[in-house]
């Protein structure tokens, strides 16, 4: 039996036990990963996961779920009667009018790369060690690299009472790396990290050679002072603000929850003029391409900001019919028990380049900083789009158009609405890369705050 045949299965059962309206997503998730650190290989491990998300409806609006990672009869069985028995004793949800209806769904077959699928863990191996060779030919002040390679198969399926069956497979892949160097009298650390639904994309050697020489550049790094400083962000340090974006402001249930930035803004000039993002969602140029969202409802274009102008919301089906409108194809996925997995997120936003080159951008650069990425990032302030966090890895102080130093780890506190509202420069397409939730150049912007210095 496949995926959407189980599906289907589960919501017949919970309709047979009374259910008004039940929904079903089922998974298998077949992951290869390969890990290492200190130049040598310390794990090599696959698994295939099978899922199934479980919703129910009783008396009109209670609603009760469940997730189990079988899909053994006995198990169904027994979820559907779980799911019945809490819905049964949960209060009614005001907001909840009903599961979606069908919507046709055009597949999406480029999301699958039979080469992905069929990495090896001697593949693996041997692109760990092309790397690891790569960065110690480098340069001799090189010590190791560690990180990981991995190869994901992943088949899934969303089936409702009101007649929605969709599925679809995809593959994906990412591989990333740390590099350290060490001169004796101070160490650095460069990092790199590559996504894509095909292993073709990645050139094992020129991964390595960027965290190489990030590591051997940014040995000794210096302390700068807290303030304000230009700030160019490569694209794993720009899709930090992206996905806060999505989550503080753009998502709808962000919007009806009181706290999205966007309140009342929705048309208003929030950001640079340079600034265009469309979420993408069957784009292969993304990371998170698929024919349908986890309602089962086809995904597709939505254009978040149009030359700095906030023009939409994010909706998922149950927060569309809240507010009297149509789903824009961004539930999650109902796979396991995130934090995110109930709000409708943009995660395949694309933010149109510039034509400006990152040598450019510091030539024009009077006094700034370089970022590589940020970490340990928070929220302060919702309504406002302040969040915090800090630099990490190979950052370097820029001055009068030239890098005078690499620079210690710095803590900053801003808002993305002042980051992104004064941008000087967006890259090319040269300087594009995946990430996790956007594809997106490089960008120098004329303000970040840093309210906060480290020793290391």
């Amino acid at each position: 039996m496949n995926l959407i045949d189980v599906a289907k299965k589960a919501v017949e059962k919970a309709e047979g036990l009374g259910s008004s309206q039940a929904e079903a997503s089922t998974f298998m998730v077949d992951s290869s990963l390969t890990r290492y650190t200190k130049n040598a290989i310390h794990q090599n491990v696959s698994s295939k996961t099978y899922y199934l998300n479980l919703e129910v409806v009783v008396g009109g609006n209670k609603l009760g779920s469940t997730g189990i990672k079988s899909l053994e009869e006995s198990s169904i069985d027994q979820a559907v009667e779980r799911a019945i028995s809490i819905a049964k004793v949960s209060s009614p949800d005001p907001d909840f009018r009903s599961y979606a209806d069908p919507i046709p769904i055009k597949p999406l077959p480029e999301a699958y790369c039979k080469r992905t699928a069929e990495v090896s863990p001697e593949d693996r191996a041997d692109g760990v060690k092309n790397i690891i060779d790569t960065a110690l030919d480098f340069n001799k002040l090189v010590n190791w690299s560690a990180g990981s390679y991995s190869n994901d198969i992943v088949n899934w399926a969303v089936a409702n009472s009101l007649g929605i069956e969709a599925e679809a497979s995809y593959t994906r892949a990412f591989i990333d790396v740390t590099t350290r160097a060490d001169d004796g009298g101070g160490e650095g650390s460069g990092y790199c990290i590559k996504r894509s639904h095909d292993v073709g994309d990645f050139n094992f050697q020129e991964i390595a050679m960027s965290a190489a020489k990030d590591a051997v550049d940014s040995m000794k790094p210096e302390t700068i002072p807290i303030g304000d400083y230009e700030a160019i962000f490569k694209p794993e340090a720009v899709s930090t603000f992206t996905s806060f974006l999505g989550f503080l402001g753009f998502s709808a249930k962000a919007y009806q929850d009181g706290y999205s930035f966007l309140t009342d803004k929705i048309g208003s000039q929030l950001f640079d003029e340079k600034l265009t993002i469309t979420d993408m969602g069957r784009s292969i140029d993304t990371f998170n391409a698929s024919p349908f969202d986890g309602d089962g409802l086809p995904k597709g274009d939505l254009r978040l900001v149009n030359g700095g102008v906030a023009e939409n919301l994010c909706y998922d089906n149950y927060t569309a019919l809240k507010d009297g409108t149509e789903s824009t194809g961004h539930a999650m996925p109902k796979y396991g028990r995130g934090f995110y997995r109930d709000m409708p997120l943009p995660m395949n936003q694309y933010v149109e380049p510039g034509d400006a080159a990152v040598e450019d951008m510091i030539e024009d650069t009077v006094r700034g900083v370089y970022i590589t990425r940020l970490h340990y990032v928070n929220p302060i302030r919702r309504d406002k789009a302040v969040i915090s966090g800090l630099t990490r890895d190979a950052c370097w102080y820029i001055e009068d158009g030239e890098v005078k130093h690499p620079m210690k780890v710095m803590r900053f506190t801003d808002s993305v609405l002042r980051i992104l509202g004064d941008i000087d420069s967006i890259g090319g397409p040269s300087t594009i890369e995946k990430t996790a939730s956007a594809t997106t150049p490089a960008i120098k912007v004329a303000k970040f705050r840093f309210t906060g210095q480290s020793e290391f």
